[in-house]
């Protein structure tokens, strides 16, 4: 770590904790959702669409409701037909969403859509009785292309969506043509990205429960509880408060594809509500698959450069497939372009154009990044590709174009950009990695050369205060206990990165405890404060601020408590290490632990020399409360570097050696934020180097059905050297310091890698993934 302000003396944040769920989840991993299990409960499956585009002419049930065991069946005419969008983090009525998804259609538009759902005694069972459910379709046209998409003719996806454009975002800045009229040079080239998923290990899963009075229960392997009662509520035309939906301890994984409602939830509920039983839903690996991935994209970028290196325009377009559905093609766009093309360096002349298009493709959906990968592949190439033309140090270029700490933020200038770091995380890592030995592009000898490539993200978020309409505030309730311990409660939920211990180290560092003294309790919406989904960076600097927040209270409280007893004004005491002591004379000390005993006993103590009264002013549980928006939405900055070897005979690339450099503000649990490097980097090499879901070009099938198919990156891919440099600016509206991490893990190995890429042999591919087959082209072998 780089401590760049002096930030020391914590006793718990900066800690290496461990994660209090780490041994359950080797043992049995009792918390996640897949292993709920409610007494009577019944097994859902759906029946999906062998077609991309079809309408349903008929659908006979009959003998799959004879089948022994067979509880319920549900078709397109059994449930409420209300359009939604399935997004978790905006208002489900908000007018920026497009809802054009039902829970069952009788118009189908990509193949594997849901079109009949059946509850049995046994998942065999159901399974055996969709096979009896006779469905006639008419085929209609489909079409998997988004330029052929956008011909006239092509095939109509929704109604009124002419040429299948559902959104035609744009922005500009300055005077972008006469920009490039005053460019010394200018460079242009395209970028695509592939659809890729996530990849989470534990599969979408949920159980419904419907009590007699119509009230359902839902426990679920997704995002945001409060996002999956709002949606379910909509979209089943009930109000909010019929739905409660239960707090796991953790799942297992998400990285942005569970901020979605998918199908299983509202018709589990539904199955339920029929039976007036428990139903489980399990999807298999291949619906997972099929029930979203990142979106692919096609970037045209054309920069203007002056002499000196400075950027004086740069003009960009993006094609999305947003898919069979909107979901969050729109949203996505949108952030690619505002956090990943356009805004990160320096320009006077800025115009970006985007095209959001419909295809019979299955949906798009969230992933780590939400958009910026693809733009940060673009952009870093680019930039690459002009420092090789013109003779410009890559790390001298971006520093040249790159913003500084005390800024006005780009996105908006009433916030500025206070903590940045990303000079230092060049200089840093370049240092790591030997930047100053790096060599020319394709001057090593023999068939394996090597290369280092850079690739930086200059601009991020730490959630979402400032977009339109997406939801960002927090709550947590913190109480105290009397052994000395302390209970949270908040609506987060903890995705496989250790969300959980990072908030209870901020909750013990505030509250003076020792790491390990918090611990996090479960709720359901019912009885927590809302909190805006784990996603976008937000979980450290957002729910972390509240957390600190409700943490100061219970700590006044518990001051307050301790002054009464220990006869001082409260300003007078501290709390370290669970003692609370008298400034300057830590030897009038008492425990927390004696402090909220006193708090919590009868007001007369029967004593030694018999009752004894205390004092009412001291009574009550101890106990802290808050709900708030963050005051900012500081911007992190992230510098990759990394060193490839190919073989120039198989085309075939290795990942030697990355470091990864990071302005955090402050780091929470050093340990915590290596998993996230190392994460990060190995979806990252993923992305860049190998996956790529792949589909019938007639039919549209995924062919994708499991991860024997789905090729990612293993242990064996990943480099024997990850290191992590951790640059600590001191965020000051973040919790001691913190802003954000995660997403920017992977938003930059792709660029880095296909920059070590040219670095090492000298030929540029701008297409992902970027296999053997396109190098050995590239080097003119094929």
């Amino acid at each position: 770590m780089t401590n760049m302000n002096g930030m020391r003396g914590m006793s718990v944040v900066g800690k290496r904790v461990l994660r209090a769920d780490a041994y359950e989840k080797v043992i049995n991993g009792k918390g996640f959702p897949v292993n709920i299990s409610l007494p009577g409960m019944l097994h859902g499956k759906l029946l999906r669409s062998p077609y991309p585009h079809a309408r349903i002419l008929r659908i006979d049930i009959s003998r799959a409701e004879q089948l022994p065991g067979v509880k319920a069946v549900l078709t397109p005419k059994d449930v409420p037909q209300i359009p939604y969008n399935p997004m978790f983090f905006m208002p489900v009525t908000s007018a920026a969403l497009t809802r054009d998804m039902l829970i069952l259609s009788d118009v189908v538009r990509y193949a594997g859509q849901p079109v009949a759902a059946v509850a049995a005694t046994s998942a065999a069972i159901a399974e055996q009785a969709l096979e009896l459910i006779e469905v006639e379709y008419e085929e209609l046209a489909a079409v998997f292309d988004p330029e052929a998409a956008m011909r006239d003719g092509a095939p109509e996806i929704h109604a009124g969506v002419k040429n299948n454009i559902r959104d035609t975002p744009s922005f500009s800045a300055g005077d972008v043509e006469a920009g490039f009229r005053d460019a010394d040079y200018i460079f242009e080239g395209t970028y695509e990205t592939p659809r890729v998923h996530t990849c989470y290990m534990e599969p979408r899963v949920c159980v419904a429960d419907t009590d007699r009075n119509g009230h359902i229960t839902i426990h679920a392997s997704v995002q945001h509880l409060y996002g999956l009662r709002e949606r379910m509520a909509y979209a089943l035309g009930m109000p909010v408060s019929q739905i409660r939906v239960v707090q796991p301890p953790y799942i297992g994984g998400g990285f942005g594809s569970k901020l979605d409602m998918a199908t299983i939830e509202p018709i589990a509920a539904l199955l339920s509500a029929k039976t007036r039983k428990p139903v489980r839903i399990e999807q298999t690996r291949y619906e997972d698959f099929i029930t979203n991935a990142r979106h692919p994209m096609k970037v045209h970028l054309k920069t203007g450069v002056m002499k000196d290196g400075t950027f004086v325009a740069r003009y960009a377009s993006t094609v999305l497939d947003t898919s069979a559905y909107a979901t969050h093609g729109p949203v996505v766009i949108l952030v690619h372009a505002h956090f990943g093309l356009m805004l990160g360096y320096r320009s006077p002349n800025l115009k970006w154009e985007g095209k959001v298009v419909h295809t019979n493709n299955m949906p798009g959906g969230a992933f780590r990044g939400y958009g910026a990968p693809q733009a940060c592949f673009a952009v870093e190439s680019q930039i690459d590709e002009i420092c090789d033309k013109l003779g410009f140090d890559p790390i001298e270029f971006r520093l040249k174009n790159t913003r500084r700490a005390g800024d006005p933020h780009p996105f908006n200038p009433a916030w500025t950009l206070n903590s940045y770091g990303l000079p230092d995380c060049l200089k840093l890592g370049a240092e790591r990695i030997g930047w100053a030995a790096r060599a020319k592009p394709d001057s090593g000898s023999g068939t394996k050369k090597r290369g280092i490539g850079l690739a930086a993200h200059p601009l991020w978020v730490s959630g979402c205060v400032g977009f339109p309409d997406i939801y960002e505030h927090s709550g947590a309730i913190i109480k105290l206990n009397v052994d000395g311990t302390a209970d949270l409660a908040s609506a987060t939920i903890d995705i496989g990165a250790g969300q959980n211990t990072t908030l209870c180290q901020i909750a013990a560092e505030e509250l003076g405890l020792a790491a390990g003294s918090v611990r996090m309790s479960c709720g359901t919406t019912d009885n927590l404060p809302f909190d805006a989904p784990t996603h976008a960076s937000r979980i450290t600097y957002s729910s972390g601020n509240a957390v600190k927040v409700a943490a100061a209270a219970a700590k006044k409280r518990l001051l307050e408590v301790a002054a009464t007893v220990m006869d001082v004004h409260p300003g007078d005491l501290e709390v370290r290490d669970g003692m609370i002591m008298v400034k300057g004379s830590p030897a009038q000390a008492m425990s927390v632990a004696a402090v909220v005993q006193r708090a919590e006993s009868p007001y007369v103590v029967i004593g030694e020399q018999g009752p004894m009264p205390t004092t009412l002013s001291e009574k009550g549980t101890i106990m802290g409360m808050s709900s708030l928006a963050p005051a900012s939405n500081p911007s992190p900055a992230t510098a990759q570097f990394v060193e490839v070897e190919v073989d120039t005979e198989t085309g075939q690339v290795k990942v030697l050696r990355a470091v990864f450099a990071h302005d955090l503000g402050r780091v929470v649990n050093p340990a915590g934020a290596e998993g996230q490097v190392e994460g990060g980097l190995q979806q990252g090499i993923g992305f860049a180097l190998m996956e790529n879901m792949i589909f019938d070009p007639d039919t549209g099938a995924c062919l994708t059905s499991d991860f024997l198919d789905y090729k990612m990156p293993t242990a064996v891919e990943m480099p024997s050297r990850i290191e992590s440099i951790f640059v600590e600016t001191n965020e000051p509206t973040g919790p001691f310091g913190a802003k954000s991490l995660s997403e920017a893990c992977l938003i930059v190995p792709a660029p880095a890698i296909a920059n070590a890429i040219f670095n090492a042999v000298g030929v540029r591919v701008r297409e992902l993934p970027i296999t053997p087959e396109k190098i050995l082209a590239a080097l003119g072998k094929l």
